[in-house]
């Protein structure tokens, strides 16, 4: 079974696989799905949507798929990292350059999850729901 593509919600996602590939991140510039090596003991770590607002969007989110192998059974387990479901989540000030401001309004983890759910089947990125007026992200990836 496959996964769709998508960003994590949490702050950081592990992934702990087997040794057949099967997880892609899409590097930008030109666009292209890249496979992640499936290495003996190694986790793969993707930095989620939580903590691209946290850094102010200097870390970016990662857009990841997960692929089938029609010759080998894959096997991978994420574990998801996040905040307290109360606990506001905003840029930091120290993430935040002079002479810019905040590119990101304050939100909890369930709050945003709502904000994800709404966007589901339109064109349109939670993410960007997050945006202060005005604020650009910056590239992807």
């Amino acid at each position: 079974m496959g996964l769709a593509a998508h960003s994590d919600t949490c702050f950081i996602t592990f992934v702990m696989q087997n040794l057949v590939p099967g997880v892609q991140l899409l590097r930008r510039g030109p666009d292209r799905w890249v496979t992640v090596p499936a290495l003996p003991g190694a986790f793969v770590i993707f930095v989620g949507d939580l903590f691209h607002v946290l850094t102010n969007g200097r870390f970016h989110n990662v857009l990841r798929r997960a692929v089938v192998n029609s010759d080998q059974q894959r096997i991978s387990e994420p574990y998801g990292v996040g905040p307290p479901g109360d606990m506001k989540v905003a840029p930091l000030a120290s993430a935040v350059l002079p002479g810019t401001k905040a590119a990101f309004r304050a939100v909890t983890w369930p709050e945003y999850m709502a904000v994800m759910k709404k966007m589901v089947g339109t064109n349109k990125l939670a993410l960007d729901m997050l945006q202060v007026a005005g604020e650009k992200r910056g590239p992807q990836n």
